[in-house]
């Protein structure tokens, strides 16, 4: 057995954790995974939750009966990031940032099926983004359009914006990237990649 990072939860060799100061943004985030973006060996939400303090990650599709997803929908300052009409971009939102943001780590697919699964969630106002720059996965997994972020990505972007500071989440970027170049590595050079990461638990916080 290999050794294992016990923050990121992936083997030492593919750690990016040196790379990923740990932030306490102004905005909480939370994460709703759907279950089989958590099999995945590079999993952009994971190291995003991770990075900042506070945040949470709740697994799942349907989250009618989860308390605390509930709960958060129900409170004032609640937003959805998720791009669409009626969005506003959060760079907007910089002199009031938001109290706690959403954020569905999924496929588009899986993102729309999963808003349409849960109408409270669907009902929040919604934040967008402008991508500075590519989806950190190019070249190990494809985005459905131009302007489409990972996860990770797409947080960072979010809370620079809302805290008009993009250099302070830069990192978490930078970070993700590499982790998919070291993936990208060990694919060409024949090693088999790690695929599943151990010991995730739904609902982890902090």
């Amino acid at each position: 057995m290999r050794a294992t990072c016990r923050r990121c939860l992936r083997p030492e060799p593919f750690c990016v954790c040196a790379l990923v100061p740990a932030q306490t943004p102004r905005t909480r985030v939370v994460i709703l995974q759907h279950p089989r973006e958590a099999r995945l060996a590079i999993c952009s939400a994971w190291l995003c939750h991770v990075a900042l303090a506070g945040s949470e990650m709740h697994q799942g599709v349907r989250f009618g009966d989860h308390p605390r997803v509930r709960a958060l929908c129900a409170e004032p300052g609640t937003v959805l990031l998720f791009p669409g009409e009626g969005a506003t971009p959060a760079i907007q939102l910089a002199a009031t940032p938001p109290a706690t943001l959403l954020v569905i780590d999924a496929t588009w697919r899986q993102a729309q099926k999963m808003l349409l699964a849960n109408p409270a969630i669907a009902a929040l106002p919604r934040v967008s983004i402008v991508a500075a720059a590519p989806s950190g996965y190019a070249g190990l997994r494809a985005e459905p359009a131009a302007g489409h972020l990972a996860t990770i990505d797409a947080v960072a972007e979010a809370l620079g914006a809302l805290e008009g500071d993009p250099a302070r989440f830069a990192p978490m970027r930078v970070a993700f990237r590499r982790a998919v170049e070291l993936q990208l590595e060990c694919s060409q050079d024949g090693r088999r990649a790690p695929r599943h990461r151990p010991g995730w638990k739904a609902g982890r916080e902090g």
